[in-house]
């Protein structure tokens, strides 16, 4: 009998063993249960209670200016460079920089005293061979003179008129006048100084009409016409407006593919253009269109569909698709998914999701 209890003690304890571990287990997934319960509970508690801010705008109808910008800068019409047509000394030279000068206006003059020499000795051989042709053509008449003999007179006073031109030019080429009217851009000489034919004296900018240049992008120049009329604003001038217009596109891109475009500008104003100053030429600014628009920080979704947030009664945003179209500053009209009066976040968008509450709703004006 002994021996059968010693044989039935191991069994027994090792079910007793089983038994506890069992029950130990259970108890401690019972224990995580109900600690994964409690901390579950705990976040829905938690989220429950978050409450945050965000900014909302009314989508509304707003009219916009068609018009399009390009920054550019006033270039001058055309730049003269002065030069000598004849040789000698200056002896008087109004060529100063920034000096505005008219058309026809007397800049430098070169000693003429060798030219006037010249020219007297030019005129005194005319008369000479003139004279002698009208004698020898009174002879002619009476026979006593040939016909070669009067040929050859008439040849040497032609020959004496040609000479006689050719140094009252030289004397008028000591004066250089100004070939247009502008403002004197640079100078090479000073009065005193020896010059020669085709020597560089100074240079004028004749600002009586500007030239704006701009580049315009493909999708716009299209609508550019040569002779359309353009606004120009200078950042030197504000709320001064001149008025130019297209006088040529050029029809090839440079590489960032844009267009040339040169602007015409009467430069008529008190407020003169002056060149290397800065502009924005407005093309389009008597064209408006209305539009449905949102602020643009309101937009989110991604590449392929563009979406915005919005708002209802019970202040539950809904994500909704939609269509963009044109950008209008800070602006972004919007041609399908919305209408006017309905409310969209701009601000707040990354904290929308499961659990979290609009609490604080800002409405912008």
């Amino acid at each position: 009998m002994d021996q059968n209890l010693k044989r039935k003690h191991p069994r027994r304890n090792l079910l007793i063993g089983v038994s506890v571990l069992l029950v130990t287990s259970g108890w401690i997934w019972y224990q995580l249960s109900k600690n994964h319960d409690a901390v579950q509970n705990e976040i829905k508690q938690e989220l429950k209670t978050i409450g945050y801010a965000a900014q909302a705008a009314i989508v509304k109808e707003i009219s916009f200016s068609d018009a399009y910008h390009y920054r550019g800068t006033v270039e001058a019409e055309k730049i003269v460079t002065l030069t000598s047509e004849t040789e000698g000394k200056v002896v008087y030279s109004a060529i100063e920089k920034g000096k505005t000068v008219s058309k026809g206006s007397v800049l430098v003059k070169v000693d003429k005293s060798t030219r006037e020499s010249g020219y007297q000795i030019s005129k005194d051989n005319y008369e000479k061979a003139k004279s002698d042709y009208t004698k020898l053509n009174e002879l002619l008449a009476s026979g006593n003179a040939s016909e070669i003999e009067v040929a050859n007179a008439r040849l040497q006073m032609q020959n004496a008129a040609s000479q006689l031109n050719i140094s009252k030019k030289q004397v008028f080429q000591t004066l250089i006048l100004a070939p247009e009217s502008g403002v004197i851009i640079d100078k090479k000489i000073n009065q005193g100084e020896y010059v020669g034919p085709g020597v560089p004296l100074g240079s004028i900018a004749c600002l009586n009409e500007v030239l704006v240049n701009v580049f315009i992008q493909e999708n716009e120049v299209t609508q550019v016409r040569k002779g359309m009329t353009v606004t120009v604003k200078a950042d030197a001038y504000p709320g001064i407006k001149f008025t130019g217009r297209v006088c040529a596109i050029i029809p090839v891109a440079s590489a960032a593919k844009t267009f040339p475009v040169e602007i015409r500008i009467v430069n008529n104003k008190l407020q003169k253009l002056l060149a290397g100053m800065n502009v924005s030429v407005v093309f389009g600014e008597d064209k408006w269109s209305k539009a449905l628009v949102i602020p643009r920080n309101a937009l989110t979704g991604d590449k392929k569909q563009a979406a915005v947030y919005i708002v209802h009664g019970s202040r539950h945003p809904v994500l909704t698709p939609i269509v963009p179209g044109k950008k209008y500053d800070t602006y972004l009209a919007v041609s399908h998914g919305l209408k006017a009066g309905d409310t969209v976040m701009t601000s707040g968008l990354l904290n929308v999701e499961p659990g979290k509450k609009l609490q604080w709703l800002t409405i912008q004006k």
